[in-house]
């Protein structure tokens, strides 16, 4: 479907590949889509279990971008950023700094638990650590924060923009561009000023799309051209 629609990439979930690093790769060259990101493993995974696994399916695939997702905590708060932060510099170390980044996140409806980093301190850690920044377009604005302001603050060290709607709490996020409340079109302008080289990303719900699944493909090619269009 991807290819069908136009893509020039994916992202994948590193903890779905498994053993499946082969095929994975005969998959991609055969429809001709690198695959351009790859999230990683959570911080506890990495201290719990083994993460060898995870360490080869990124040797093996190579994607261009690890991300690594922003936990969120209640009362673990102060032990977990410290794991995190030791997990983000472990990768670094061994994949090369260029590689990672970090993703802003959301407080669940469903949990009180808070993301362990605010915008500010996200960005702070990203040039701390010389690291990255996954952007989260929906994320952000379920945070309450404006997207074109929060884009303005993280540009420098934006790699990927994870490209999706807001629909209100009513409604949740992560939808079909267009579907929503958000400025998308002035944020593609906004990344054009700013000369923005780096990767976007459809990461969209699937129970949140607008037609049956015979219409996807029409629907992703229309917004891939959408996208490239400001570019």
């Amino acid at each position: 479907m991807a290819e069908r629609a136009g893509f020039d990439g994916v992202e994948m979930d590193g903890s779905h590949i498994g053993p499946d690093c082969d095929r994975i790769q005969l998959l991609s060259l055969e429809h001709g889509l690198p695959i351009k990101s790859m999230i990683a493993q959570s911080p506890i995974s990495y201290y719990l279990f083994d993460y060898t696994a995870d360490h080869r399916a990124i040797e093996e695939v190579n994607p261009e971008l690890l991300v690594f997702k922003v936990p969120k905590a209640t009362v673990l708060g102060w032990p977990l950023k410290k794991l995190y932060i030791d997990q983000i510099k472990k990768y670094g170390e061994k994949f090369g700094r260029s590689k990672v980044a970090i993703e802003n996140s959301c407080r669940s409806k469903m949990s009180i638990a808070r993301p362990l980093f605010n915008l500010k301190r996200l960005r702070d850690l990203a040039y701390e650590h010389d690291i990255s920044i996954n952007f989260d377009v929906s994320d952000c604005a379920a945070s309450g924060m404006d997207i074109l302001l929060s884009c303005d603050m993280l540009i420098p060290r934006i790699r990927n923009i994870h490209f999706s709607d807001y629909g209100g709490h009513n409604t949740g996020g992560h939808i079909f561009p267009g579907f929503g409340l958000l400025p998308l079109g002035m944020l593609l302008s906004r990344l054009h000023e700013y000369k923005y080289d780096g990767l976007i990303t459809l990461e969209i719900d699937q129970r949140e799309m607008p037609y049956p699944e015979d219409d996807h493909v029409t629907l992703f090619s229309e917004m891939v051209g959408f996208i490239r269009s400001y570019f």
